[in-house]
Parts: C-alpha cells; sequence; structure tokens
C-alpha cells in the first residue's frame, strides 16, 4: 500500500475551507442574533408602541428575516464543524433540527415580505407619517406610523376586511381640517383616521397622490380659476349632505332595475340628516343590476349630463364638480359588484 502525495495538500486546504466556512458562518451567525436582540429592545420602549423602521423595511420583517438568516447559517455551521466517533450522535440529530428549523422560519419570512410601507401623502406633500398594510390571513392590518430616523412610533391602527392594501394602491384621500389630518380608504371608505399635523403643509408641493383632497390650503371666499387640465375648482366649503343623498339617489335611478346589493336586498338612497358631516362626508354603494355593464354605463352619462368632469384613473372611472367626487368601479368580473364612492369637503354652517 503507498501513500497518496497529492492527499496531504489536499487534506489541509479542505480544512482550510472548513475553518473559513465555519468562521465567516460563526460571525454571520453572532451578526443575526444581534439584530434580533437589538430590534426587540427598540421595540419593547414606548408601551408597545415603538419599533425600528428602516426605508421600506419595518420591525417585523428585519425580525423574521434575521431568523430565517440565523436558522440557515446555524445549519451551515453545525454541518462544517468535524463531528467523529460519538460527537455524531449528537451533531445528527442537532443538524437535522437545524434543518427543521429552515422550513417555519422561511415560512414566517415570506408572510410578513407581503407587508406594504408606503408614505401618507396629501396633494403631493408628506404629511410626516407612513401606513404599513399587512396581510397574514384574508384581513389587512394598517397602522399609521410616525418616523424619526431608524425609529417609528405606532400613531393609529384599524383592520380590513377583504386583503387589500389601498394605501400601497393609492385608494384613499387625505383632506386638512385646520390641524387634522382626515384619511378616508376607497371603496368602503373605511378604516378612516384623524391624524393631527406634524409638518407643515400650507404650500402646493406636486401632484396629487391616489385621490386625495385637491388643496390642503384653507378654502377662500373667491375660488381660484381652473387650469383646463385640473377639472373643476373646488367650491368654498359648506353642508353639502343633500348633494351627497341627491347624486346617491340619481346613481340608483340611473341603473336598470331592479338594484340590490350583495345579500339581494333592493338599495335605496340615505337621507341627507344621516350621512357624517365632520370635515368630511361620504357615502358608498356596491350594487348589482340584471346587466352591470349597461347600468354603470348609464350611471356615469348620467353623472356627466348633471354638468361632472370626466376623468380616469387605473380601473376606476371619476367625476367631480367641485363639490362632490365620485370613484367608480365595475367589479362585476370580481365579486358581481358595481362599486361608488362618492365623497364631499362638508361643514355645518
Amino acid at each position: 500500500m503507498t501513500d497518496d502525495p497529492a492527499s496531504p495538500p489536499h487534506a489541509a486546504s479542505v480544512s482550510r475551507s472548513r475553518r473559513l466556512v465555519i468562521l465567516v458562518a460563526a460571525v454571520l451567525l453572532v451578526v443575526s442574533i444581534g439584530v434580533i436582540v437589538g430590534v426587540r429592545a427598540v421595540s419593547g420602549q414606548g408601551d408597545d408602541t415603538t419599533e425600528v423602521l428602516v426605508g421600506s423595511w419595518d420591525g417585523r420583517q428585519i425580525t423574521f428575516v434575521s431568523v430565517l438568516a440565523s436558522t440557515v447559517v446555524f445549519f451551515v455551521l453545525v454541518c462544517a464543524i468535524p463531528a467523529r466517533r460519538w460527537w455524531l450522535a449528537v451533531f445528527l440529530p442537532l443538524r437535522f433540527l437545524a434543518f427543521c428549523a429552515i422550513l417555519p422560519a422561511g415560512f414566517l419570512a415570506a408572510v410578513v415580505s407581503e407587508n406594504t410601507i408606503v408614505p401618507l401623502m396629501a396633494n403631493g406633500c408628506s404629511t410626516g407619517y407612513v401606513v404599513r398594510e399587512s396581510t397574514p390571513w384574508r384581513h389587512t392590518t394598517i397602522d399609521i406610523l410616525r418616523p424619526d430616523g431608524f425609529v417609528a412610533t405606532a400613531v393609529d391602527s384599524e383592520l380590513r376586511r377583504g386583503g387589500e392594501h389601498p394605501f400601497a394602491e393609492g385608494d384613499y384621500r387625505v383632506d386638512m381640517d385646520g390641524d387634522t389630518l382626515r384619511v378616508r380608504t376607497y371603496p368602503s371608505g373605511t378604516p378612516s383616521f384623524a391624524l393631527p399635523v406634524v409638518l407643515d403643509m400650507g404650500e402646493q408641493c406636486g401632484p396629487t397622490f391616489g385621490r386625495e383632497s385637491p388643496s390642503t390650503a384653507p378654502p377662500t371666499t373667491a375660488p381660484p380659476l381652473p387650469d383646463s387640465d385640473e377639472g373643476p375648482a373646488p367650491a368654498p366649503v359648506s353642508d353639502s349632505r343633500d348633494d351627497i343623498a341627491r347624486m346617491v339617489q340619481l346613481t340608483i335611478d340611473a341603473a336598470e332595475a331592479p338594484v340590490t346589493d350583495t345579500e339581494g336586498v333592493p338599495v335605496t338612497a340615505p337621507a341627507a340628516s344621516d350621512l357624517p358631516c365632520d370635515g368630511t362626508t361620504a357615502y358608498d354603494l356596491a350594487i348589482r343590476t340584471d346587466d352591470n355593464a349597461a347600468s354603470y354605463a348609464a350611471i356615469l352619462d348620467a353623472w356627466t349630463a348633471e354638468g361632472y368632469a370626466e376623468d380616469r384613473a387605473m380601473q376606476e372611472d371619476l367625476r367631480d364638480n367641485g363639490v362632490v367626487r365620485l370613484s367608480a368601479r365595475d367589479r362585476s368580473s370580481i365579486d358581481g359588484l358595481m362599486h361608488f364612492s362618492l365623497t364631499a369637503d362638508c361643514r355645518v354652517p
């Protein structure tokens, strides 16, 4: 039996590579655990209302991705450490458990990766808030956060059924009412938030984002003339509940009867006195008819005939006369319904 002259150098090279892998894996494991501990320490401050926020990554995402990274690195580490004789009785189960831990960690990381974090804008201006939308199952949790560097404080939170991310899709409206920002989402109008103004928003900052208020500046007695591409100028704020109720009735009358809701119950217009008037007022319709396509076209024509300016956004028709704004979507192919959201600025004299 002869010795292979290439074996000793090869064995030494493998040994060096193994030591390098162990060193790198150990460093990464320490870093991952340090990130987890640091994020949890920050999240534990302020009665659990404070958390880490780095760009579009919040503390939850950073934590679960770090957990996934640490489980993968730990698996590599226990596989790289040489185990001889009876040590195999310890390392083989440890390697198996480390591999099994990767699966739930990967699942949790995939779940939180569906979260969206976007800035809350009003008329192209930053409001100083960001919105996180997370949908672990079929409902969306919407959190309003106030960022300060790499730390954010939770301001408000609500639950929305259906799993949509209205803020990430731009389906929201922000109105400035004195020192309060009033936020509504479309098409349902809920959830809604009332947030204190934290940044100076007295000047126009750019184009409108989503379906926000035409202007954040207080109304004047003589509204400015509209530009040719901007539609009607906003009218002075007044009690617009009668206008909303009238246009809801017009929408129902323009559709082909019978007009029913998702349960098949006939739809009627609300009384003006039943509508809110706390800076804004709104009413949402989700209706179906025997011919949704024909009814949808007839409803839009009826609004246009009332003098409302036409506009079109992604999968959405818009109408506006400076007082009442309509957001219309035909989602018959999705849920069999036509969705209409009517909003207006409203203040009781």
